[in-house]
Order: structure tokens, then sequence, then C-alpha cells
């Protein structure tokens, strides 16, 4: 985050305080988290915090305008290395509960914090390919801007998948897809998209038999 890439002064000064936040949060879930039969993938080392910035370095200037986006982006992305590998309740509300206390220990304003721990789901593929290419004489098609920025609405984001869907089945006959798109099925795209998205990435599939893993 620095001039060169366009951010603003505001959110260049916040940038460093991420650094310290993000280890006091990474540490006090490597000592309260740790792995049982049930829980054998809670399992955290350095590489978490390296992809916590992965994905926090990926924002461009347009989109990250101020403290608050810049914290939503944070919260975002220790959500999908951190607390995403939480399978049960309980342990997601204590990471929301720790997140919102360190947030409140470097931040005085409460709606600050507030607006950073609302639910929000960052994204690449919102936006649609330009009509025209740069190059009048090259053959390539328009290509999609990858922009890692926030979905509006969950509504938004469902329009924009069932898109995505109605294309596959247009191009490929023999492959119906046929997703119903609620809620958490979108949730868990988003996760997975940005685990495809980002280099070396990997996940591993925890439920039970029948709960659409292999659909998703």
């Amino acid at each position: 985050f620095c001039d060169a890439r366009g951010f603003i002064s505001e959110v260049i000064s916040s940038a460093p305080k991420l650094v310290s936040l993000t280890r006091k949060l990474w540490e006090r879930t490597k000592t309260k988290m740790l792995p049982t039969p049930s829980k054998f993938h809670y399992i955290f080392n350095l590489r978490d915090l390296s992809r916590i910035f992965e994905g926090i370095i990926k924002a461009e200037s347009d989109v990250v305008k101020g403290t608050a986006t810049l914290l939503k982006l944070w919260r975002h992305e220790c959500c999908r290395v951190i607390s995403d590998k939480f399978n049960t309740p309980d342990d997601k509300e204590w990471f929301d509960q720790a997140t919102t206390s360190l947030l409140r220990e470097e931040y005085t304003s409460a709606d600050l914090v507030t607006d950073a721990m609302a639910p929000v789901s960052f994204v690449d593929f919102l936006r649609d390919a330009p009509d025209e290419v740069e190059d009048p004489d090259s053959d390539e098609l328009p290509v999609a801007p990858k922009i890692y920025e926030p979905a509006p609405s969950l509504d938004l984001l469902r329009e924009r998948l069932q898109a995505f869907m109605d294309e596959h089945n247009n191009i490929s006959k023999g492959n119906r897809l046929d997703l119903v798109l609620f809620d958490e099925a979108m949730v868990h795209l988003v996760r997975i998209s940005r685990i495809i998205r980002t280099a070396r990435g990997n996940a591993l599939l925890v439920g039970v038999g029948g709960s659409g893993k292999q659909s998703l």
C-alpha cells in the first residue's frame, strides 16, 4: 500500500497496523484452537500469515478508498485463512469475539469496528469484459478484469453466479449444472473461487456424505 499504487494517505498509514493485528490474532488462535480427533485439521503455522497478506495485497486503490474498506478486507482474509477451518459454531463465535477485541484495542471508533465485523465477501468476478479490445487488429477476445472487491449483496452475487451457470449450460450440453444457489452455497463458492485464484491454493472440504461437497 503506497503512493505508487494510488492509495490515499489514510490507507497507507493504516496498513502497517494490520501486521501486528494479524500476528496477535494468529497467536491467540494457535494457542486456543488445538487439534483433536474431531478437529484434526486445526493446524496453524506461519504460512497462514503469508496467505492472509497475499489476499490483502490483491486489492486495488479504486476499491480500498479508506480504513473501513481496508479493515473489511483484512477481516475477510483472516476468516478465509483461519476461521474457515473451524467446524463448530462455538469456535467461529470465539474467533469473531477475538477479532472484535483486537480491533477495539487498536481503533477507538465503535462504528468502524462494527462496520469491519459485518459479513462481506470479496470476489474478483463481478465485472464484465469490455465491449472492445484495445488493439482492433488483435484476434484476442475481451477479457473480464479480475478486480478483488466486495460483493454489494448476496442477491447481486446470486444473479452473477446464475449467469455463469447459464453460460456454462449453454456451452456444455453434456455436463449440465443445476445448483440451488442458497446463501450458504454461495459463501462456499466464494471460498473455493478465492482458493483457485490463489497461487498454490488448496483446500480440504470437511463434511458428511451428501452435503454437496462434490457439486461445489
